[in-house]
């Protein structure tokens, strides 16, 4: 993974070149993926160039908390997302008072989280975190067929192994509940009572070929974990 600064020389690379700075952005994210600097931070270094100050060292600028990423607000950011790491940046900041730009970089810099399957994880996993996903896939993908049959010929449920910080392997996560949300989303609902009648509607009205769908793509996913060496990967 690239740190800030050599991303910063790349910034001021494109600059000197005449690109634009969201040319730049685009090109930094084909380069650095999920590392790459945001689209603001590309576009305030673009306007410290301008300005005639060719650094690339991370200065406080004027004006600029320089206790916004302090432990303080790092500790209220990693509560928030332990009890629910579906949380948005937005919900995030409104929730804790804490700017928008602050809470992204305590998410990415202070915190190392990146967001899969719409969760907020580890940006990166340890090396027995990965060869724990690795394991897990490998398993599943040994003893599918025999879970098959005796699925068929006992009709036993067989529980199945998951690995912790895993949303991209948990078909909860890739398909259910974003799959439930289509039904729900941008309702209102007068009690709680009101919320299960509806959400046991929106599971009903999943259809069996799509269950079907999921799991095969739950099986290609172990090979794209396996595949990746236990990274993070997204999409099917």
């Amino acid at each position: 993974m690239a740190d800030q600064k050599e991303q910063r020389v790349c910034v001021k690379f494109c600059f000197l070149l005449g690109k634009t700075a969201a040319e730049t952005v685009g090109m930094l994210r084909q380069a650095f993926n999920d590392d790459a600097l945001g689209k603001s931070q590309v576009y305030e270094w673009f306007s410290r160039f301008k300005s005639g100050n060719m650094s690339t060292e991370d200065m406080p600028r004027p004006g600029r908390p320089s206790t916004g990423r302090n432990d303080e607000n790092i500790a209220k950011i990693k509560r928030a997302i332990d009890e629910d790491r579906r949380k948005t940046i937005d919900q995030l900041s409104e929730e804790t008072n804490i700017s928008w730009s602050t809470v992204q970089r305590i998410l990415t810099e202070g915190l190392h989280m990146r967001r899969v399957s719409a969760k907020f994880v580890p940006r990166l996993l340890g090396d027995d975190q990965r060869e724990n996903r690795v394991n897990v896939c490998r398993d599943l993908k040994t003893h599918t067929a025999l879970m098959v049959r005796q699925f068929l010929t006992s009709n036993n449920m067989v529980i199945v192994l998951h690995p912790p910080y895993s949303p991209d392997l948990a078909p909860s996560d890739f398909f259910l509940f974003p799959r439930m949300k289509r039904s729900l989303k941008g309702k209102r609902f007068r009690d709680v009572d009101e919320v299960k009648e509806n959400t046991l509607k929106a599971l009903n009205s999943i259809q069996p070929q799509e269950f079907q769908h999921c799991f095969e793509q739950w099986q290609k996913r172990w090979d794209k974990c396996i595949n990746a060496h236990g990274q993070y990967f997204e999409g099917d």
